[in-house]
């Protein structure tokens, strides 16, 4: 049998000197660590080992020249690894390898044959350590063997690519489209999962949010950028998200999209605390007029009706929220008599000040949405009736912002009917 291999890497050997290819660089693959075992000789790609019958057989390797690309799966494809030196002991990837084909010195980035569009992840910074090629999603690195590794990323093509902290392409993602020496933020050694960038809307600009903006728009979440106008780098939300300070994105928003069909709830510090605002499919090309600008700390999903169970955000009453991701209890709403199927107020009070008619400044999310809140919090399902006083100046509390109204129209809603 012995014999029978060195005959078939001998034939390989021929057959690469015709073509007169890649004579220049070799590479001997063992079946043993330590370079023992049965072996076989190559100085070309070979996209298959099967045709050799060393398919998933290498466990050691020694590289007389050049540097030489493995991968998983056949045709250079699933995870691809760039070795420039031999390896005794191939750990975790023992028997893995596929495909194998020699990288020129200058092509750092081979990518998959015919698709220009592709990864290489490093585990050094300036891209240095062991490599993997990713030409396709990868839903969970650590079946490469490269979760919570990459220290920096060559790319190649022209299309985007995401890294999420997660596996699955959860938690918090940021867009590459370009080299990385060093990865930004807190994303460094915790990258999970990698795929094209999808959520990208490749017909351009769409009309965004109140007053005619104009912006990208994301297939889901929330894209938060670093620059004004939709530049600079992006990182992708598309779960609740306590603090930005994991992904080194805290304070560091100057714009962002919201998909189509979602409001998300976005506040100044961790654990939806202080300032918050709320967007709904909205494209915010500056946000200082919101007074958010490198302060956004938090944000999670609320879609449009406002407090469900486990999608509410901050309401008065001090502690976790109303209704929060934890818990579904009340406000302790004041002014009301309760009949047999309805309730009252006359004038709805929180923390001794009126309910304003907005859920916070910028008089967006407003009297329905404050109305309906409000008779949820009070155990019925909808707002009959409301009025709101437009002549008196008083104190209100904004019930979403879960702050003190203090300047501009200070409006406190009355007559609230609430009923099931």
């Amino acid at each position: 049998m012995k014999i029978r291999y060195r005959l078939t890497a001998m034939a390989a050997l021929l057959l690469a000197g015709a073509t007169g290819a890649a004579s220049a660089q070799e590479i001997i693959l063992f079946d043993q660590p330590n370079f023992q075992g049965q072996s076989l000789t190559i100085n070309r790609a070979t996209s298959d080992l099967s045709a050799m019958r060393f398919n998933d057989r290498t466990s050691s390797f020694r590289i007389v020249s050049g540097q030489w690309e493995f991968c998983v799966d056949s045709n250079y494809s699933g995870g691809c690894f760039t070795y420039t030196s031999s390896e005794a002991h191939l750990g975790r990837y023992d028997n893995l390898y596929t495909g194998v084909r020699p990288v020129a010195p200058t092509q750092t980035n081979p990518g998959r044959p015919g698709r220009g569009n592709s990864l290489t992840l490093y585990s050094g910074p300036n891209f240095s350590g062991r490599a993997v090629v990713v030409t396709d999603s990868q839903s969970d690195l650590s079946r490469l063997g490269f979760n919570d590794a990459t220290q920096s990323i060559r790319y190649s093509g022209r299309g985007s690519w995401r890294v999420c902290d997660d596996s699955n392409f959860r938690a918090a993602c940021m867009q590459v489209n370009g080299d990385l020496p060093t990865i930004p933020g807190g994303l460094a050694g915790r990258i999970s999962s990698v795929e094209p960038d999808y959520n990208g809307n490749p017909g351009g600009p769409r009309p965004g949010g109140p007053g005619g903006n104009y912006g990208p728009q994301p297939r889901n979440g929330v894209w938060l950028f670093d620059g004004a106008d939709f530049t600079g780098q992006r990182v992708d939300v598309q779960q609740d998200t306590t603090t930005l300070e994991r992904v080194g994105f805290n304070d560091r928003a100057d714009s962002l999209a919201v998909a189509r069909g979602e409001t998300w709830q976005v506040c100044e510090h961790a654990d939806y605390r202080g300032r918050c605002e709320y967007f709904e499919g909205d494209s915010v090309e500056d946000l200082t007029r919101y007074y958010l600008r490198n302060t956004i700390s938090s944000l999670r999903r609320v879609d449009g009706a406002y407090g469900h169970p486990g999608n509410g955000y901050p309401g008065p009453g001090g502690g976790n929220g109303y209704p929060g991701p934890d818990s579904d209890r009340g406000m302790n709403v004041r002014g009301g008599v309760r009949g047999v199927d309805a309730a009252f107020f006359a004038r709805p009070e929180v923390n001794g000040m009126g309910i304003d008619r907005c859920l916070g400044e910028g008089g967006r999310f407003c009297d329905e949405e404050v109305a309906r809140r409000v008779c949820r919090s009070a155990g019925y399902s909808r707002a009959a009736h409301f009025s709101v006083d437009r002549y008196s100046r008083s104190r209100t509390w904004f019930i979403g912002a879960n702050q003190e109204c203090r300047a501009g129209r200070c409006e406190p809603m009355v007559d609230l009917l609430c009923t099931n």
